[in-house]
Protein backbone atom coordinates (compact mmCIF):
# COMPACT_ATOMS: atom_id res chain seq x y z
CA UNK A 1 0.00 0.00 0.00
CA UNK A 2 1.31 3.22 -1.07
CA UNK A 3 0.70 5.96 1.42
CA UNK A 4 -0.11 9.64 0.03
CA UNK A 5 -0.10 12.59 1.71
CA UNK A 6 -2.13 15.59 -0.24
CA UNK A 7 -2.70 19.13 0.76
CA UNK A 8 -4.04 22.53 -0.79
CA UNK A 9 -6.46 22.64 -3.62
CA UNK A 10 -9.01 24.58 -1.59
CA UNK A 11 -10.49 28.11 -1.79
CA UNK A 12 -12.52 30.59 0.10
CA UNK A 13 -15.04 32.32 -2.11
CA UNK A 14 -16.71 35.62 -0.36
CA UNK A 15 -19.42 37.53 -2.25
CA UNK A 16 -20.89 40.67 -1.36
CA UNK A 17 -24.20 41.12 -2.98
CA UNK A 18 -25.73 45.43 -3.23
CA UNK A 19 -28.87 46.29 -4.11
CA UNK A 20 -29.35 49.57 -3.97
CA UNK A 21 -28.62 50.80 -0.53
CA UNK A 22 -28.92 47.74 0.99
CA UNK A 23 -25.98 44.83 0.64
CA UNK A 24 -24.80 41.00 2.70
CA UNK A 25 -21.68 39.05 2.44
CA UNK A 26 -21.61 35.71 1.85
CA UNK A 27 -18.99 32.55 1.59
CA UNK A 28 -18.16 28.86 0.03
CA UNK A 29 -15.50 26.79 0.35
CA UNK A 30 -15.48 25.60 -3.00
CA UNK A 31 -13.26 22.23 -2.90
CA UNK A 32 -11.21 22.09 -6.16
CA UNK A 33 -9.19 18.91 -5.32
CA UNK A 34 -12.35 16.47 -6.02
CA UNK A 35 -10.58 15.29 -9.26
CA UNK A 36 -7.33 14.68 -8.09
CA UNK A 37 -8.98 13.19 -4.57
CA UNK A 38 -11.12 10.69 -6.98
CA UNK A 39 -8.64 9.85 -8.97
CA UNK A 40 -6.07 8.70 -6.61
CA UNK A 41 -8.76 7.14 -4.25
CA UNK A 42 -9.65 4.44 -7.39
CA UNK A 43 -6.40 2.65 -6.97
CA UNK A 44 -6.60 0.20 -4.26
CA UNK A 45 -2.92 0.64 -3.74
CA UNK A 46 -2.81 3.97 -2.56
CA UNK A 47 -4.01 5.03 0.79
CA UNK A 48 -4.85 8.74 0.77
CA UNK A 49 -4.50 11.62 3.16
CA UNK A 50 -6.03 14.75 1.84
CA UNK A 51 -5.55 18.22 3.64
CA UNK A 52 -7.45 21.51 2.77
CA UNK A 53 -5.41 24.55 2.63
CA UNK A 54 -7.49 25.82 5.63
CA UNK A 55 -6.25 23.38 7.75
CA UNK A 56 -2.96 23.15 6.95
CA UNK A 57 -1.35 26.35 9.36
CA UNK A 58 -2.60 23.76 12.23
CA UNK A 59 -2.40 20.55 10.88
CA UNK A 60 0.47 19.96 8.72
CA UNK A 61 2.31 16.90 9.75
CA UNK A 62 4.82 17.06 12.38
CA UNK A 63 8.42 16.01 11.57
CA UNK A 64 7.83 12.86 12.94
CA UNK A 65 4.84 12.07 11.31
CA UNK A 66 6.08 12.76 7.87
CA UNK A 67 7.67 9.22 7.98
CA UNK A 68 4.30 7.02 7.43
CA UNK A 69 4.05 8.90 3.77
CA UNK A 70 5.83 7.53 0.91
CA UNK A 71 4.53 10.23 -1.15
CA UNK A 72 3.87 13.93 -0.79
CA UNK A 73 2.05 16.33 -2.85
CA UNK A 74 1.91 20.15 -2.36
CA UNK A 75 -1.08 21.87 -4.94
CA UNK A 76 -2.04 25.54 -4.97
CA UNK A 77 -0.70 26.29 -1.41
CA UNK A 78 2.06 28.93 -1.03
CA UNK A 79 5.00 29.10 1.30
CA UNK A 80 3.03 31.38 3.74
CA UNK A 81 0.89 28.73 4.86
CA UNK A 82 2.69 26.42 5.38
CA UNK A 83 5.43 28.02 7.16
CA UNK A 84 3.13 30.37 9.46
CA UNK A 85 1.56 29.06 12.92
CA UNK A 86 -1.49 30.07 13.65
CA UNK A 87 0.02 31.59 16.69
CA UNK A 88 2.88 33.36 15.47
CA UNK A 89 1.93 36.77 17.22
CA UNK A 90 2.09 35.04 20.51
CA UNK A 91 4.96 32.68 20.19
CA UNK A 92 8.83 33.25 18.98
CA UNK A 93 10.06 30.74 17.77
CA UNK A 94 6.45 29.52 16.35
CA UNK A 95 7.54 25.88 15.89
CA UNK A 96 9.62 23.68 13.95
CA UNK A 97 10.86 24.10 10.30
CA UNK A 98 8.59 22.27 8.40
CA UNK A 99 9.31 23.57 4.87
CA UNK A 100 13.53 22.02 6.37
CA UNK A 101 11.65 19.02 7.85
CA UNK A 102 10.04 18.47 4.22
CA UNK A 103 13.60 18.60 2.93
CA UNK A 104 14.98 16.26 4.59
CA UNK A 105 12.43 13.59 4.14
CA UNK A 106 12.55 13.51 0.62
CA UNK A 107 16.75 13.54 0.95
CA UNK A 108 15.77 10.15 2.81
CA UNK A 109 13.62 8.59 0.36
CA UNK A 110 10.29 10.70 0.36
CA UNK A 111 8.62 11.16 -3.20
CA UNK A 112 7.56 14.45 -3.48
CA UNK A 113 5.37 16.36 -6.23
CA UNK A 114 4.65 20.55 -7.26
CA UNK A 115 2.00 20.85 -8.44
CA UNK A 116 0.72 23.98 -10.30
CA UNK A 117 -1.62 26.94 -9.81
CA UNK A 118 -1.82 30.65 -9.14
CA UNK A 119 -0.39 29.78 -5.75
CA UNK A 120 2.11 27.71 -6.90
CA UNK A 121 5.70 28.20 -7.92
CA UNK A 122 6.01 31.87 -8.32
CA UNK A 123 2.02 32.12 -8.14
CA UNK A 124 0.12 34.97 -8.81
CA UNK A 125 1.57 38.36 -8.15
CA UNK A 126 4.61 36.26 -6.66
CA UNK A 127 2.48 35.58 -3.25
CA UNK A 128 3.21 31.56 -3.83
CA UNK A 129 6.91 32.24 -2.60
CA UNK A 130 8.61 28.88 -3.58
CA UNK A 131 11.26 30.83 -4.81
CA UNK A 132 14.43 30.26 -2.22
CA UNK A 133 12.86 27.79 -0.66
CA UNK A 134 13.38 23.95 0.70
CA UNK A 135 10.76 23.15 -1.86
CA UNK A 136 12.27 25.09 -4.57
CA UNK A 137 15.92 23.49 -3.37
CA UNK A 138 14.06 19.98 -3.82
CA UNK A 139 12.06 20.22 -6.84
CA UNK A 140 14.15 19.49 -10.55
CA UNK A 141 13.09 23.80 -11.77
CA UNK A 142 13.58 26.71 -10.73
CA UNK A 143 11.03 29.08 -9.28
CA UNK A 144 10.68 32.67 -10.28
CA UNK A 145 10.18 35.14 -7.54
CA UNK A 146 7.69 37.08 -9.69
CA UNK A 147 4.19 36.38 -11.10
CA UNK A 148 4.92 33.26 -13.21
CA UNK A 149 1.36 32.66 -14.60
CA UNK A 150 1.17 31.95 -18.53
CA UNK A 151 -2.63 32.12 -19.14
CA UNK A 152 -3.84 30.36 -22.81
CA UNK A 153 -7.06 31.28 -23.65
CA UNK A 154 -7.36 28.45 -26.70
CA UNK A 155 -6.06 26.02 -24.52
CA UNK A 156 -2.97 23.68 -24.71
CA UNK A 157 -1.87 20.39 -24.70
CA UNK A 158 1.79 19.89 -23.50
CA UNK A 159 4.05 17.71 -26.24
CA UNK A 160 5.36 14.74 -24.40
CA UNK A 161 8.95 14.32 -25.17
CA UNK A 162 10.03 10.52 -23.45
CA UNK A 163 6.99 8.82 -24.13
CA UNK A 164 8.51 5.79 -22.69
CA UNK A 165 8.69 6.91 -18.82
CA UNK A 166 6.34 5.01 -16.64
CA UNK A 167 4.22 7.99 -15.82
CA UNK A 168 2.61 7.92 -19.47
CA UNK A 169 1.86 3.84 -19.27
CA UNK A 170 -1.50 3.92 -21.06
CA UNK A 171 -1.54 7.11 -21.35
CA UNK A 172 -2.01 9.21 -24.85
CA UNK A 173 -1.55 12.84 -24.71
CA UNK A 174 -0.89 13.06 -28.47
CA UNK A 175 -5.06 12.26 -29.13
CA UNK A 176 -5.96 14.71 -26.10
CA UNK A 177 -8.11 17.84 -26.76
CA UNK A 178 -6.61 20.78 -25.07
CA UNK A 179 -6.26 20.17 -21.61
CA UNK A 180 -5.01 23.30 -20.22
CA UNK A 181 -5.67 27.13 -20.10
CA UNK A 182 -2.61 27.85 -18.43
CA UNK A 183 0.34 27.33 -16.45
CA UNK A 184 3.26 28.32 -14.09
CA UNK A 185 6.34 29.53 -15.99
CA UNK A 186 9.34 27.68 -14.46
CA UNK A 187 12.98 26.84 -15.83
CA UNK A 188 14.60 23.45 -15.58
CA UNK A 189 17.35 22.76 -13.43
CA UNK A 190 20.23 21.18 -15.26
CA UNK A 191 19.72 17.62 -13.49
CA UNK A 192 15.87 17.66 -14.44
CA UNK A 193 14.20 15.85 -17.01
CA UNK A 194 11.66 17.65 -19.19
CA UNK A 195 9.52 14.89 -19.87
CA UNK A 196 6.51 17.43 -21.27
CA UNK A 197 6.84 21.11 -22.65
CA UNK A 198 5.04 23.45 -24.21
CA UNK A 199 6.46 26.67 -26.59
CA UNK A 200 10.14 25.53 -25.25
CA UNK A 201 8.48 26.07 -21.25
CA UNK A 202 8.78 23.01 -19.06
CA UNK A 203 5.60 21.80 -17.73
CA UNK A 204 6.75 17.91 -16.63
CA UNK A 205 9.82 17.52 -15.01
CA UNK A 206 11.20 14.53 -13.00
CA UNK A 207 14.46 14.28 -10.86
CA UNK A 208 16.45 13.14 -7.66
CA UNK A 209 16.83 14.61 -4.58
CA UNK A 210 19.01 12.24 -2.11
CA UNK A 211 17.47 9.43 -2.25
CA UNK A 212 13.66 10.61 -3.13
CA UNK A 213 11.92 11.50 -6.66
CA UNK A 214 10.88 14.80 -7.01
CA UNK A 215 8.36 16.00 -9.98
CA UNK A 216 7.13 19.16 -11.20
CA UNK A 217 3.90 19.85 -12.84
CA UNK A 218 3.92 22.86 -13.71
CA UNK A 219 0.15 23.21 -15.00
CA UNK A 220 -3.41 22.78 -12.64
CA UNK A 221 -5.35 19.23 -11.98
CA UNK A 222 -8.30 20.87 -11.44
CA UNK A 223 -10.15 23.98 -12.60
CA UNK A 224 -9.29 26.25 -14.46
CA UNK A 225 -6.51 25.60 -16.19
CA UNK A 226 -6.71 22.08 -15.75
CA UNK A 227 -10.70 22.07 -16.86
CA UNK A 228 -9.91 19.75 -20.17
CA UNK A 229 -7.39 17.75 -18.23
CA UNK A 230 -10.29 16.95 -15.42
CA UNK A 231 -12.64 15.67 -18.19
CA UNK A 232 -9.96 13.64 -19.80
CA UNK A 233 -10.22 9.85 -20.23
CA UNK A 234 -6.57 9.34 -19.10
CA UNK A 235 -6.78 11.72 -16.18
CA UNK A 236 -6.64 9.02 -13.86
CA UNK A 237 -4.61 6.96 -15.13
CA UNK A 238 -2.01 9.48 -15.45
CA UNK A 239 -2.46 10.78 -12.08
CA UNK A 240 -2.04 6.88 -10.55
CA UNK A 241 1.25 6.91 -12.56
CA UNK A 242 2.55 9.91 -11.35
CA UNK A 243 2.22 8.68 -7.50
CA UNK A 244 3.74 4.85 -7.72
CA UNK A 245 6.32 6.40 -9.87
CA UNK A 246 7.48 8.75 -6.99
CA UNK A 247 6.47 6.20 -4.43
CA UNK A 248 8.73 3.90 -6.58
CA UNK A 249 6.15 1.50 -7.84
Amino acid sequence: MLKVFYCGDQVMLITTYVKGMNSWTDGVVHDESFHLRKALESDSEIDLTYLPTSEVQRNFPKPDELGQYDVILFSDVGTDTVIMYEDRFNNCPMGVDRLGALKKWTRDGGGFCGVGGWLSFGGMFGVAKWHKTPVEEILPVTCYPYDDRVEISEGMTPKVLKKDHPIFKGVDFDSAPPLFSGYNEVKAKPEGEVLAEHNGDPIIVTGQYGKGRTLAFATDPAPHWGRGMVEWKDYGQFWVNVVKWLGGK
